[in-house]
């Protein structure tokens, strides 16, 4: 009888067991399928809330007048140039690069160092109040010690000719070049080598600062790292995430050395960086894999950048002489880059993508004139005045730039009309030139130029920009 009960009882809790066993397999999936819902949720509100806080604007330019344009009295108005890309006959990082790699050389360039004068009147005919040009640390000091007076007197003279034309001079102490001897010390990856750079910035400072007053320590150090130590495109032609990020930060120290140096030269001259600012969308605004992409770039390029300024912690280290070290930001926006989960790993591999409405340039980039408001709003938390150091496209034909620049003119216009500090624009650039990595072939001049003959013309965008500086 025992026996019996026992099976019984056993039989009776199969059900039990079995029912059990369903419920726990049941739960689990409800489980499983609560947590995929509130991933999903989560990814929505997370990309909801990222296509909020990082719009991707697109204006309608058919119904936009852009020559209904106004600005303050007392806006600067100018164009750009660099000492590498038009003086000629430069001994440097960039010429040796050139002659290693077998790239286009720059020769030559535009032989502005003999016919500077002649290009100043390129100047006056344009009519502009500012010219943003660069000195060439390589004429001056070719070798370590042994300074050129005679280079540093034609600088001085450039200078002074400005002057008499009523145009501001604007010198950049570094725009990509530096000497060979100073290359082959490690440059700007090695931070025993600033003082290098510190004693000629001080040295040219103390020659023309009785006269100029507004100064660019460096031009965009983001790009110069990306570019010599991410893609190779640029000299040293390096590949090495660990150098780029250390040039990076290394630039900001010198930036921050210079900065305070000067200022305690000759307190009354303003002095700025100029930062390139390229905005990062994502090529899918609702991929969950493009946007981290994207916001990783930007930080990188730009948010790291803002942030040193800011707080005097760039990349995880302090540089706290970095911080506030600004009297005004140099902005140079060209466009937006559309990237996703297959970023380009060389230079060989860099593709620009585009929106389906967007213009390709001859650079191979959209134009994208919105972005110059955002990019505008970024460096405004900056709490300095803006100068609009570089913006420019190349166009050949010139067929695109008259609307390039009527474009991006509106957009710094509608700025100002909303409070925001802007007080210059300069276009770059005043003459074709050598276009650095893709050498003669990009012609972003309002002036052309044949190489051949160096003869400069006017193109119709220079007779366009001329005629909205008289306005």
């Amino acid at each position: 009888m025992e026996g019996l009960r026992n099976r019984r009882q056993d039989i009776e809790e199969i059900p039990i067991l079995a029912f059990s066993a369903a419920t726990m397999d049941e739960m689990m999936r409800q489980v499983i399928l609560a947590a995929i819902i509130l991933l999903i949720s989560f990814k929505i509100a997370l990309i909801t809330y990222r296509r909020r806080a990082y719009p991707e604007p697109h204006y309608d330019w058919q119904k936009i007048d852009t020559n209904d344009i106004s600005f303050p009295d007392g806006f600067i108005w100018g164009t750009a140039t660099a000492a590498h890309q038009i003086e000629g006959n430069q001994s440097n990082n960039w010429t040796d690069f050139e002659s290693r790699t077998e790239k286009e050389p720059s020769g030559i360039a535009c032989d502005h160092w003999r016919v500077w004068r002649e290009d100043f009147d390129l100047l006056s005919e344009l009519g502009v109040t500012s010219y943003r040009f660069s000195i060439e640390w390589s004429r001056l000091e070719k070798s370590p010690g042994e300074w050129n007076e005679e280079a540093m007197q034609t600088y001085s003279d450039m200078v002074d000719d400005l002057i008499g034309r009523g145009i501001r001079p604007m010198p950049t102490l570094h725009h990509f070049s530096h000497p060979s001897w100073w290359e082959d010390k490690g440059g700007f990856t090695d931070s025993s080598n600033l003082p290098d750079f510190l004693s000629y910035c001080e040295r040219v400072f103390d020659s023309l600062s009785d006269r100029v007053s507004v100064w660019c320590t460096i031009n965009e150090p983001t790009v110069f790292s990306a570019m010599g130590y991410t893609l190779g495109q640029f000299p040293p032609g390096r590949r090495s995430i660990r150098l780029t990020l250390r040039v990076m930060r290394n630039m900001m120290r010198a930036h921050a050395m210079v900065y305070r140096s000067l200022k305690q030269r000759n307190p009354d001259c303003a002095l700025g960086i100029a930062k390139n600012v390229t905005l990062f969308d994502p090529a899918n605004r609702w991929s969950p894999i493009d946007w981290p992409v994207a916001r990783l770039l930007d930080w990188l390029w730009n948010g790291a950048w803002r942030r040193g300024i800011m707080t005097g912690r760039m990349l995880w280290v302090k540089i706290p002489d970095a911080k506030g070290s600004l009297d005004f930001i140099g902005l140079n926006y060209y466009t937006h880059f559309i990237t996703g989960l297959f970023m380009p790993t060389s230079a060989d591999e860099l593709d620009f993508a585009k929106r389906e409405h967007e213009t390709t340039t001859e650079f191979g980039y959209p134009m994208y004139a919105e972005g110059m408001r955002r990019a505008i709003d970024f460096v405004a938390d900056l709490g300095v005045p803006i100068e609009v150091t570089e913006n420019g496209v190349a166009d050949s034909s010139d067929s695109l730039r008259p609307e390039h620049l009527m474009r991006h003119l509106w957009v710094i216009s509608e700025a100002i009309k909303d409070g925001i500090d802007i007080r210059s624009y300069h276009h770059w650039s005043l003459m074709d030139n050598f276009e650095w990595a893709e050498g003669y072939k990009m012609r972003f001049g309002l002036y052309s130029v044949d190489f051949e003959t160096q003869e400069r013309s006017l193109r119709q965008s220079g007779e366009l920009y001329r005629e909205v500086i008289r306005r």
